[in-house]
């Protein structure tokens, strides 16, 4: 009877642990990066659309918008491309409010890292 069942390395436990390494899934800095910029935006704009409803209802409405088309172009290049042009994409609406001048400004510091990983990127108050 013990002969008939046949260990499949598949359903080994331990083998779980390894796969604990690969949270990114595959992912490259440039990406991590870029998605974690869309992500502090889309975060920002919920947690104060209620406090600046026409100036974020703006942006949200730009960044909702917003796509980019660059293909064969591999992560390294894809992202920070990406990025910037989502930058310049926003940067016209600094010019009617203050609280997207400061979510501008604090992007700048995170797009910094695509050029050097080891700065800091903007922790903080509004831009999330």
């Amino acid at each position: 009877m013990k002969d008939d069942f046949e260990y499949d390395d598949e359903f080994d436990l331990n083998s779980f642990e390894d796969e604990e390494d690969d949270d990114d899934f595959g992912t490259t800095f440039e990406e991590d990066l870029y998605l974690m910029i869309r992500e502090k935006l889309r975060d920002t704009i919920q947690e104060f659309k209620s406090k600046h409803p026409v100036a974020l209802k703006k942006l949200d409405n730009a960044v909702s918008a917003f796509r980019v088309n660059a293909k064969n172009t591999d992560d390294s290049k894809f992202y920070p491309l990406a990025a910037k042009l989502l930058s310049e994409h926003i940067k016209p609406l600094t010019e009617d409010s203050e609280e997207v001048q400061e979510i501008y400004d604090n992007m700048q510091a995170d797009i910094a890292r695509f050029k050097n990983q080891r700065a800091h990127g903007h922790e903080g108050d509004y831009y999330l």
